[in-house]
């Protein structure tokens, strides 16, 4: 009768603890507890699956925003005058109130290449295209491509408020710590929300700054003056494949003790042959 008593309580006393431990929070802190416990009622498991993804307490409605639109662009294209190109996209930009994040230039051995990469406001850049491709001639090449983001904006805008909601409520809660304990664990719950707003405040504002100004990137290039006629682009072609021939031969004489050894081995094996016969 004893034992079975003992076993009775041993049995109760593990599911206590069972039931305890089950309604604590993964770190088994009093300030999360207390965190969790000023939170509101449990969300919808679409937000709840949400905010699992996000380390978060707290839910939030998924607001209705805009078709979010990153739009990129690119163009290939021959002129016989660097320069005044270049003078030319440059106030086609100020037109549209656009401007010129990166300008290169490369120096080829047959032409000399302009490289710009323009950022435009979003609702001009239809507009923009449309001047720009009146004043080309031909384009060896062109492309505009659109990603649709509004799935990413709307997650980081919501992770980014309920980050902001718990750093609210921790920041509460150290107002009315009781003890040095408390105060350095709420600290430290807040110093790493802090730096997971910052983490979401800085993608979202890379992802405005992509949809509200597009991307393109202009390349144009002038043929240096001893390569615009047949002959001359013929007299360089043959220039460059007797190039390549020589080096070619260089590499293959550079590797002779590897061929001197293989025809070595070869006569071995041919003169051992011989023997056996």
């Amino acid at each position: 009768m004893l034992l079975l008593l003992a076993v009775a309580a041993c049995g109760a006393e593990g599911r206590r603890y069972g039931a305890a431990t089950s309604d604590m929070p993964a770190a088994g802190s009093a300030v999360e507890s207390r965190v969790a416990a000023e939170s509101p009622a449990a969300p919808s498991p679409e937000v709840a699956a949400g905010e699992r993804s996000s380390g978060s307490t707290q839910p939030t409605a998924i607001p209705q925003v805009a078709q979010q639109i990153i739009r990129e662009g690119q163009a290939v294209f021959e002129t016989s005058d660097l320069k005044k190109t270049k003078t030319w996209i440059e106030s086609l930009a100020r037109r549209h109130n656009a401007y010129v994040s990166n300008d290169e230039q490369y120096k080829g051995s047959d032409r000399i290449e302009q490289r710009m990469t323009l950022r435009i406001p979003a609702d001009r850049f239809d507009a923009f295209l449309a001047d720009f491709e009146k004043g080309v001639v031909r384009f060896d090449s062109k492309s505009v491509t659109a990603t649709d983001v509004t799935e990413e904006f709307i997650d980081v805008s919501q992770r980014l408020k309920v980050k902001k909601a718990t750093e609210e409520r921790y920041i509460a809660l150290l107002a009315k710590a009781a003890s040095v304990r408390d105060v350095l664990e709420t600290e430290k719950y807040i110093a790493e929300v802090r730096a997971e707003i910052e983490s979401l405040e800085g993608r979202l504002k890379y992802l405005r700054n992509r949809i509200g100004l597009s991307t393109l990137t202009i390349t144009f290039y002038q043929l240096k003056p001893e390569m615009q006629g047949f002959a001359s682009r013929f007299g360089l072609a043959f220039s460059e494949g007797w190039n390549n021939f020589l080096t070619f031969l260089l590499g293959a004489i550079s590797l002779w003790p590897f061929l001197f050894a293989g025809a070595a081995i070869v006569a071995g094996i041919r003169f051992v042959w011989k023997l056996r016969k």
